[in-house]
């Protein structure tokens, strides 16, 4: 006589020492009485609070944030164009555009770091490793890498597109602006003029002609300020985590480590402490 598809669906189950389904008659259901149901059932007391204080402490438990997009950029090189650009004498809001500017044109670094070439601005130029429809873009990893690019990128600004320097010292900077930094050759004098697209920095033209340059860059600001900002204050949280950690080891171990661990700890600690205070520093002048 044939098995039933009940009984011999729940064969194997019951052959391994779980208990399958049981028909429950009073209710017309089937109910499951797994192996893990029956441990639970099992459990001592104690067994018991043990897991409930398991269970609380995960509950409890802060869920780890995951790092903001961009997030190495935005803590490393976006960090070195900021102090590149205050240093030539720009305001915060004109170290955000600079800022901006490279990661509007390197998509927040990727195309230096894929290439290699270190390149943040779109600068032409050679020793070339890649070019595009505008030409060969410069190579500057056997020039300096970012430093080197930074320089070159400025050099540039004061030789062509003079304005610009004057305008990132300000703390208010409007599309305009932009459009009227990077205007070369003949003149434009009005705002309509200049937004016709001629001699612009980048000739980022609609289908009717129009520069929209300075509206993007603008635009681009307050989305780096947002990222950069973020990505700061999470690194800050983090390192206060990690300098916990190094204080407990520390103070609580330190018979057990020789002086060679124990000062590479210390160094960690002293390097996390002046991160901190930099980036505190960064985010609060951008706030």
């Amino acid at each position: 006589m044939a098995k039933t598809s009940s009984s011999g669906k729940h064969k194997n189950a019951s052959s391994l020492g779980v208990k399958g389904p049981q028909y429950n008659r009073q209710t017309g259901q089937w109910e499951n009485t797994d192996k893990v149901g029956a441990m639970m059932q099992r459990r001592s007391p104690q067994g018991n609070r043990v897991a409930e204080d398991v269970k609380a402490k995960a509950i409890s438990a802060p869920p780890k944030k995951e790092k903001p997009v961009h997030h190495q950029f935005l803590t490393t090189i976006a960090v070195e164009i900021y102090d590149f650009a205050k240093a030539k004498g720009a305001s915060s809001q004109g170290a955000l555009l600079v800022l901006a500017q490279a990661s509007l044109e390197s998509g927040y670094g990727a195309s230096a770091i894929k290439h290699g070439d270190y390149n943040l601005f779109g600068v032409m130029g050679k020793p070339f490793k890649r070019s595009t429809s505008h030409g060969t873009v410069k190579d500057y990893s056997n020039l300096g890498g970012y430093q080197a690019a930074l320089t070159d990128y400025f050099n540039k600004i004061d030789k062509n597109w003079s304005h610009f320097s004057s305008i990132i010292k300000n703390d208010t900077i409007t599309a305009d602006d932009i459009d009227k930094a990077f205007n070369t050759g003949t003149y434009y004098p009005t705002a309509k003029e200049r937004h016709g697209g001629k001699y612009a920095y980048n000739a980022d033209m609609d289908s009717s002609g129009a520069n929209h340059y300075g509206e993007h860059l603008l635009k681009q600001i307050g989305g780096v300020k947002k990222r950069f900002k973020n990505s700061l204050d999470f690194q800050i949280e983090a390192n206060k985590e990690r300098l916990k950690e190094i204080n407990t080891i520390l103070t609580g171990n330190s018979l057990l480590f020789t002086d060679p661990v124990k000062s590479t700890l210390e160094e960690e600690k002293r390097q996390l402490v002046i991160q901190n205070e930099k980036f505190n520093t960064v985010s609060n002048e951008i706030n």
